[in-house]
């Protein structure tokens, strides 16, 4: 399995976790004493898949104990596609440089606590396993009901089954995502409204077969889209519902 980069954006705005136990940088949250950015960093090492790290993120996050396997701190800004811009423009010049069939870039978050080596491994042999521009999974509600997780999380409806989005995306080239870069503020203001989603990305009564379809015609490019088995994948911790079940469902350090 070939090694792949590895951008995580660990900015944003302050929200519930900030009201609820007055952490401005929720990169900086510990869990069970830990970070959740070392935990996810820690998460992508173990998997055996990453080559460089670059963070987008504050100074701050400097001092955390596994910076020293990121490659680049970049500054973060408060938008969140301008971030992923800031770091793909990074690792573009840095590592890739005048390379025209690159490995393309892994997008996660500092908040992707839940993920595991074993998810991390099998996304991204979806990702080599063809040769997608864009590439999405989703994890379905039934999952969690048969690993007994009460995941609060937003889902779609399709085809009578309910997904949710995950924290690992993965995209080939650099133009390829500014085509669709105009749809994050859309999807941000739709995170909480399944059918404001369904909108956005034209998926409006699609089947599940129909939306890599779909998708590859709003994005003007070849979109792949799985179907992950590991129910951390579409988990997060962006409310204190969501930091009390990463209290309870991971073992400590």
């Amino acid at each position: 399995m070939e090694k792949l980069n590895l951008i995580i954006l660990a900015g944003g705005e302050k929200g519930p976790l900030y009201d609820a136990y007055g952490c401005d940088n929720k990169a900086m949250l510990p869990v069970h004493g830990k970070p959740m950015l070392d935990w996810v960093i820690e998460a992508f090492r173990e998997s055996g898949c990453i080559d460089k790290i670059v963070v987008v993120g504050s100074e701050e996050l400097d001092g955390l104990s596994s910076m020293k396997f990121v490659d680049r701190r970049i500054e973060a800004t408060k938008n969140l596609g301008r971030n992923i811009l800031r770091g793909i423009a990074y690792m573009r010049w840095k590592y890739y440089r005048r390379q025209t069939d690159h490995r393309g870039y892994i997008i996660s978050f500092c908040d992707a606590v839940f993920l595991t080596p074993e998810a991390i491994r099998d996304a991204v042999a979806n990702i080599q396993a063809h040769d997608h521009d864009l590439v999405l999974h989703y994890v379905e509600k039934e999952t969690y009901d048969k690993n007994d997780i009460k995941a609060k999380r937003t889902y779609i409806p399709v085809d009578g089954k309910h997904y949710t989005g995950t924290v690992i995306y993965y995209v080939r080239k650099f133009r390829n995502l500014l085509n669709g870069l105009h749809l994050f503020d859309d999807l941000r203001k739709n995170r909480k409204d399944p059918h404001g989603i369904l909108r956005v990305l034209g998926l409006e009564g699609a089947t599940f077969a129909e939306i890599p379809e779909r998708l590859s015609q709003r994005f003007g490019r070849d979109v792949g889209v799985y179907v992950s088995d590991f129910p951390g994948m579409g988990m997060d911790v962006d409310k204190p519902a969501d930091f009390e079940a990463a209290e309870e469902l991971l073992t400590p350090p």
